[in-house]
């Protein structure tokens, strides 16, 4: 009997593009859910950064008789050891802010991590004044108004309350602590939202050299009094895009309701209206800016 061998067909060039055409569109549909799983993934690791931060928070104030850290103060004032990030990051060559960040009053919640202090989407390179591309060292920054500066309200910001304690948060759901902010307009260890305008006058409302930071598809993580985390996803494009440099004074943002939206969750009208003048003047406070609110910070 005759064997007859069975010959093994290659591909044709036609079967072989119409393969790769399949693993091209395979690939085409799995790439953008796999940056999605991705970008989800980064954005829990910032939720999990902030909550930590949260609970390092709150066990502060449980040992301190309710009192919450500075959200600012400078590293020349005996105040900065009850600050929760310490003096003002300056673009002078030097990347100072990890070592401020982990001077914090917090640091020994956080187990001196360092970590917990970068939102792992943050991938912003500064330019220092040498010209150096840089990291910073820190993407969170805290409500100027959960803590104020060295205790004290920020210039103009007398109107509204500075809170201290955690028993004078009234609505602590409603009253952010700590944001992403963005790299460039990263400074003292605040973000102050200008209150002008509030409630309801939008021609007013504007950005003052803070900026928050866009890390998560458009939006911005918050950290709230209560504990949870929220992502907010903003609308206005100034908001998204800031001027190049940012401007160290005031930028108009007439009608931008993100700003609405943070002034709406950042503090309210203080009853009782503080006497108090701009950074670096006097007032009726002799021991300012070198000691805090509290006499024994």
């Amino acid at each position: 009997m005759k064997i007859r061998y069975r010959k093994n067909r290659a591909f044709t060039l036609i079967e072989l593009l119409v393969v790769i055409a399949i693993i091209a569109i395979l690939a085409a549909l799995l790439l953008p859910a796999l940056a999605k799983a991705k970008e989800n993934a980064t954005g829990i690791a910032c939720m999990n950064n902030n909550k930590q931060i949260m609970l390092a928070w709150s066990l502060f104030a449980s040992d301190h008789e309710d009192r919450i850290p500075y959200a600012s103060a400078y590293k020349s004032e005996s105040s900065w050891t009850f600050a929760w990030a310490v003096g003002v990051l300056r673009l002078t060559g030097v990347n100072q802010d990890l070592s401020f960040v982990t001077e914090g009053v917090l640091k020994k919640y956080l187990g001196y991590s360092k970590d917990v202090f970068k939102c792992p989407a943050d991938k912003a390179i500064i330019t220092d004044n040498t010209g150096r591309h840089i990291y910073r060292d820190r993407s969170y920054s805290m409500n100027i108004f959960m803590g104020g500066w060295s205790g004290w309200p920020f210039g103009s910001d007398t109107r509204w309350t500075t809170y201290r304690k955690l028993e004078e948060i009234r609505n602590p759901s409603n009253r952010w602590v700590l944001l992403d902010m963005r790299g460039e307009s990263i400074n003292a260890g605040n973000y102050r939202v200008d209150m002008a305008g509030y409630p309801g006058d939008e021609s007013k409302y504007c950005f003052q050299q803070d900026w928050p930071g866009i890390y998560h598809n458009n939006a911005t993580n918050f950290s709230f009094a209560d504990g949870h985390c929220d992502k907010q996803r903003w609308l206005d494009k100034r908001t998204l895009i800031p001027p190049v440099p940012i401007p160290g004074g005031r930028v108009s943002s007439r009608g931008n309701l993100d700003i609405a939206w943070m002034q709406e969750r950042t503090t309210e009208l203080d009853p009782v209206r503080r006497s108090y003048v701009s950074m670096g003047g006097l007032s009726k406070y002799p021991n300012w800016p070198h000691h805090g609110y509290w006499p024994d910070y």
